[in-house]
């Protein structure tokens, strides 16, 4: 039975969906709706114990839709008591989107010294190897949870599994890992910026340019995915060509010589998308080839080089994310995790995108 069709049954004497709930909303109301006892009920939200898996997402389902909230005064009172450490794990790159996502992760963890709660921030380069080192740094500090930018590596992928095995909740944030189901995502959907990105060149170039993508890493999940959201867009544009693709590691000198190679080994690139860091380093490469041909550029984030670059004509457009609010997420999922002892409702939480031009870069 479809629980929405189930609640407009039985939920009238308890539920008002026009002013909300009636009275409060315990256990023992959400194990009548969903014909189970409360015994299950307290299995399910407290995560303890083996329960059918039809009959555990009913109960959330339930329990989400009448917002049920255990008594917080008394769950936050138990949190100071367990002196909880969250571990995160952040790329240490020469980029200012990394320093603002730290940025929100600082600002949680100030916050969250209020419960007892102690944030250890580990910074690692975007490599596997130097990731599950950190990660075993932070689990000899007896660490509860764990937050990471991971890199994409089936060996990274099996260390994060044994990690949520062991009853270690892990959030991955800005950027996910195939073969791992983390507890919680938060970020946004990568393939469709890569389309957006896409639409955007197509419609300045008018479906037709040959065209230069530099990405920040090849094994980056989010960097992969927005690229193959790019393929799939100009499919449908048969004049829309990808020329080459380079990496530069969200390094700026980097990305000034890969940029500057491209564009002097391939004289019909048109249109660059900067799928990721290194604004700076290839917009000084790109300025350089502006003097003897035009090129469109397409970049990410509204850091404050990329706000430059598109004020002066550089580049035309730029798909901004969130990422000091990512870095909040991070950690508050983690805490409503703890405090309500339930995973949360959805496991991909996402963020906003805004396109920037440079008619509103400033707004």
């Amino acid at each position: 039975m479809h629980v929405n069709i189930f609640l407009t049954k039985k939920m009238a004497l308890c539920y008002n969906f026009r002013d909300g709930v009636i009275g409060l909303v315990t256990q023992k109301k959400i194990a009548e709706l969903a014909g189970v006892s409360r015994a299950t009920v307290d299995r399910v939200l407290n995560n303890r114990g083996e329960v059918n898996e039809e009959t555990k997402q009913k109960i959330l389902e339930i329990a989400n839709l009448m917002d049920y909230r255990p008594n917080r005064a008394g769950k936050t009172l138990v949190i100071r008591q367990k002196h909880l450490k969250f571990g995160c794990i952040m790329i240490d790159a020469d980029n200012p989107f990394y320093a603002e996502l730290h940025q929100g992760l600082k600002r949680k963890a100030e916050e969250y010294k209020e419960y007892g709660i102690e944030v250890l921030i580990k910074f690692a380069e975007f490599q596997a190897q130097k990731q599950l080192e950190k990660i075993d740094e932070l689990l000899e500090k007896k660490i509860n949870a764990l937050v990471i930018q991971p890199a994409n590596n089936p060996l990274l992928a099996k260390k994060l599994r044994e990690i949520t095995d062991n009853g270690i909740p892990v959030v991955t944030t800005n950027t996910d890992i195939p073969d791992f189901i983390c507890s919680a995502y938060n970020g946004y959907v990568f393939s469709t910026c890569g389309q957006t990105a896409a639409n955007l060149m197509e419609m300045i170039m008018r479906g037709k340019c040959h065209i230069g993508i530099i990405t920040g890493f090849f094994d980056a999940k989010s960097h992969s995915d927005r690229i193959d959201g790019f393929r799939d867009y100009i499919r449908n544009f048969p004049q829309m060509e990808i020329i080459s693709v380079r990496e530069n590691r969200d390094d700026e000198f980097e990305s000034y010589r890969i940029t500057t190679e491209m564009l002097s080994e391939h004289l019909d690139i048109d249109a660059i998308f900067i799928v990721a860091g290194g604004v700076q380093g290839a917009g000084r490469a790109i300025k350089t080839f502006l003097k003897t041909r035009p090129i469109c550029v397409i970049s990410f984030d509204d850091v404050p080089t990329t706000k430059d670059l598109i004020r002066d004509g550089t580049i035309q457009a730029t798909i901004c994310q969130q990422p000091v609010r990512q870095g909040e997420l991070s950690l508050e999922v983690l805490f409503d995790y703890f405090l309500d002892r339930r995973p949360p409702a959805k496991r991909e939480i996402y963020t906003d995108i805004q396109i920037k031009l440079k008619t509103n870069i400033d707004a």
